[in-house]
């Protein structure tokens, strides 16, 4: 079995030691290094490439939004993760913006880190409901409408029931294995609609998606 190599990246040693411990007891997972800042994760991947990153937002020397955007630009085929806080909103803005593809609260039950690890190094992104709405809560209503406005207008009518369906599920927030089971199809088949969502729709990731089923529905 080919394990999923993390990083782990925080400040806080009694926060590693715990997320180093949840992970070891995954047969599919391998903690390659820990890390307590941005500037040691980067030298850190000068001797080693993890497939996941688990950063934590505020960091000294450098934070971990500043060093998601650097890995994500030189480190193509690592998916980052960022661990953050409900206090944290424009710096949940700003780890989208630098290639975030989700992010984890630090009170979230270890099985749904592990799935949601997962999920990501599958392809995936998890944006939590309620940090969507922690994100959409800063954009004005204005901003919102315009957003969709600027959008085709066959580019949301175009879609399949099927595909308004899945869509919708994506704004909650739900993986692909969560579609699959809401709507009794197989996950290969979510996975086909998401790729035809993306293509229909012109959004860059699923994270886009996300953001943009929200702002529809809040627009209704």
């Amino acid at each position: 079995m080919k394990k999923i190599k993390i990083l782990i990246v925080d400040d806080q040693h009694i926060v590693c030691e715990g997320l180093n411990t949840i992970l070891h007891f995954e047969e599919d997972f391998e903690v390659v290094g820990v890390c307590h800042n941005g500037q040691e994760a980067l030298d850190f991947f000068e001797q080693n490439i993890p497939d996941i990153v688990l950063m934590d937002a505020r960091m000294p020397v450098m934070n971990g939004i500043v060093a998601t955007g650097e890995i994500t630009r030189l480190f193509l085929d690592t998916k980052v993760l960022i661990l953050t806080t409900f206090n944290e909103d424009m710096l949940i803005i700003e780890g989208l913006q630098n290639g975030a593809k989700g992010f984890l609260l630090k009170d979230m039950q270890p099985e749904k880190l592990c799935k949601i690890i997962r999920v990501v190094h599958d392809g995936g992104v998890c944006l939590h409901p309620d940090v969507a709405q922690k994100v959409l809560s800063k954009i004005s209503d204005k901003d919102r409408k315009a957003a969709v406005e600027h959008l085709p207008e066959n580019d949301i009518s175009q879609l399949t029931n099927r595909e308004k369906e899945v869509f919708g599920l994506i704004g909650r927030g739900f993986s692909n294995i969560e579609i699959s089971s809401a709507l009794f199809i197989v996950e290969g088949t979510v996975k086909n609609h998401v790729s035809n969502l993306l293509a229909k729709i012109g959004a860059r990731d699923r994270t886009q998606l996300a953001l943009l089923a929200q702002k529809i529905h809040d627009l209704r």
